[in-house]
């Protein structure tokens, strides 16, 4: 039985007259043979930044052929409206709680956001989602770790996400985004829907990180756009997820093809009125409300291969930036390109989401 959605609960006061827009206003590339700590730069995947930390997350889908499966921390500069340094302060080795590194292939991280929440020492503690692998038995999870990379809990997808004939996600198509909307409450996205769900609806879950390997408290369908029909081979996917003041997002959607060309569309997400979808087997026959989506920013190729993305600083002309960071699969002679907007926000709806917002209506009262 389907009921309202209540996982970003918020009354939302409908389509803004003016939708935000977004100005491209700096951009720092590094090369492919950059390295960071004794690491290779690359694969740089998601991207998170936290103003009560001032401190900037980033994870690599490096599975440990250029260094361990790791995330960073990082000092990003930006001076006078302008990136000026990308400078690497911590190396996150992705390890179990033995300190045993992650070093089976399948760990494939694509996403992170740092929390609020300081751990036993006082440093931030941070999630991150791995596709896994489906076609080795590698389930997509969700990790949470402290900056000295020990795991300490995880959360792995519903049965229903589990790999099958017909069924479950797609191979290297899974768990891709995360975002964090409220106190300890994240939304996770796959990339595509489930095999099960048609070629349309990504399902959005909400997951309780008080209750590691909990169930998600509920479920939204996200749209996709079919991908351009430029070149034969097209696909496209939802890469990332930024969470937003009452009950918005932003979402990011990475399409490519097989002539090797990428297209980058950014959107604004409302989820009022949209309806919990988690008791449907499938999102392939209808009978439910999916998300609303508005166009800010088709960037075309013109950022690269971008799959991360996260709200910046506030700039000194008082507007607000976000930061968008390309993976170069690290391809010899490609560069790791960050990319500096500023957002031209009349109606004041980008707004970051308070991640110490309480959780029971995050949750449904779960």
């Amino acid at each position: 039985m389907l009921h309202c959605a209540i996982v970003v609960a918020g009354m939302l006061a409908g389509q803004s007259a003016a939708q935000p827009e977004m100005n491209e206003i700096s951009r720092l590339e590094l090369s492919s043979d950059h390295s960071w700590l004794g690491t290779r730069v690359g694969g740089i995947s998601g991207i998170d930044y936290l103003e009560s930390w001032d401190t900037w997350a980033m994870i690599s889908d490096d599975k440990g052929n250029n260094g361990p499966v790791r995330g960073y921390l990082a000092d990003i500069q930006v001076t006078g409206d302008r990136l000026t340094n990308v400078e690497v302060t911590t190396l996150l080795p992705m390890s179990w709680g033995t300190g045993e590194l992650f070093t089976q292939e399948g760990f494939d991280g694509e996403g992170i956001r740092i929390l609020p929440n300081p751990d036993y020492f006082g440093d931030p503690t941070m999630v991150w989602v791995s596709e896994g692998n489906a076609s080795r038995g590698v389930p997509t999870r969700v990790y949470e770790v402290c900056t000295g990379a020990t795991r300490m809990d995880t959360w792995t997808a519903s049965e229903s996400f589990k790999p099958s004939r017909r069924t479950g996600v797609k191979n290297n198509r899974a768990y891709e985004s995360i975002a964090i909307v409220g106190d300890r409450v994240a939304v996770v996205g796959t990339e595509e829907p489930l095999k099960q769900d048609g070629q349309t609806y990504v399902r959005l879950s909400t997951l309780d990180l008080n209750e590691p390997e909990s169930e998600p408290a509920s479920q939204l369908a996200y749209p996709l756009d079919p991908p351009p029909k430029t070149a034969p081979g097209g696909q496209n996917g939802l890469v990332e997820l930024v969470a937003l003041a009452d009950g918005r997002f932003l979402s990011m959607e990475r399409s490519w093809n097989m002539a090797a060309q990428q297209s980058i569309r950014v959107f604004l997400v409302e989820t009022d009125g949209a309806t919990d979808v988690i008791g449907l087997d499938s999102l392939n026959k209808g009978g439910f409300v999916g998300v609303e989506k508005t166009l800010i920013a088709d960037l075309g190729d013109g950022v690269g291969n971008a799959e991360g993305m996260c709200l910046g600083p506030v700039l000194e002309s008082g507007r607000r930036s976000l930061v968008l960071v390309s993976d170069n699969n690290f391809a010899p002679g490609m560069p790791t390109r960050f990319v500096l907007f500023e957002i031209v926000d009349p109606e004041g709806v980008i707004v970051p989401a308070d991640r110490f917002a309480e959780r029971g209506s995050l949750l449904g009262g779960h």
